[in-house]
């Protein structure tokens, strides 16, 4: 059990799958997670056919479906396509959004409406084997770890499991108190430096991340962990060996 590098596939939209899986294996990573916004549209049997395929080739492992799945603002009815893709590519995780609006701004009866269509797609992703993840994103139910962590209780699903990243509209305290409760439920972290709207090198987190890795690390000596590049300083593929070099040096 550890933690493994990858990538989400998002960060950079403008390239091709043969070349951001080029670069991941230039770049040493394991995992990838791939996004239903661009790569692998959700439904498409043909384009997740044949990612799968190539992710497989290039030696990497599809750790989840990045979806653009929003709860409360699709039915349930609507995540059949993306448990379809997910199962193509291999992945054990399909990630959602969790609303349409932040946790304060929700009435009772949409974050109860939100409650049961997180148990629906829970229990189609669980038919099939995977897992459904929020997470910690910002104008939804999970925009504070006490409202996040409130839905999970609240949902009460084995199958709904989250994502962590640091919020970059908080202070380290903030950060440093959600990675400690939100750990034992977390499936893989989305690696970036922020400060608020401003991307920085990975490098400059190294003393911060070496905090919020120590939280985690207890987990990953029981379970494998994902730890994946999301939205680097500078949106170019070829920097990515650059970052993950440093992300892999956290590791060990």
């Amino acid at each position: 059990m550890s933690f493994y590098p990858g990538l989400v596939s998002i960060s950079f939209r403008r390239y091709s799958v043969d070349e951001i899986l080029d670069a991941c294996k230039k770049a040493g990573l394991r995992w990838i997670e791939w996004g239903s916004d661009v790569h692998v549209p959700a439904g498409n049997a043909a384009i997740a056919d044949e990612v799968a395929v190539k992710t497989r080739e290039a030696g990497l492992d599809t750790i989840a479906y990045g979806s653009y799945f929003r709860l409360g603002g699709n039915t349930p009815a609507e995540f059949a396509p993306y448990v379809d893709s997910a199962k193509r590519l291999g992945a054990k995780v399909i990630r959602v959004w969790g609303g349409v609006k932040g946790s304060a701004k929700m009435s009772e009866a949409e974050r109860a409406q939100l409650i049961a269509d997180a148990r629906a797609i829970a229990d189609m992703a669980a038919a099939e084997g995977m897992i459904v993840t929020l997470e910690c994103h910002c104008d939804t139910v999970t925009d504070h770890y006490e409202s996040g962590l409130a839905f999970y209780e609240e949902v009460n699903h084995p199958a709904l499991r989250a994502y962590w990243q640091p919020n970059q509209f908080y202070d380290e305290n903030y950060n440093l108190t959600a990675a400690k409760l939100y750990a034992p439920r977390t499936e893989c972290l989305h690696v970036f430096q922020w400060s608020r709207t401003a991307r920085h090198p990975l490098s400059d987190g190294n003393d911060i991340w070496a905090k919020y890795l120590d939280i985690f690390r207890s987990e990953a000596e029981q379970r494998d962990i994902g730890l994946l590049l999301e939205f680097m300083h500078d949106d170019r593929l070829e920097t990515l060996s650059e970052t993950a070099a440093t992300l892999k040096g956290w590791i060990g």
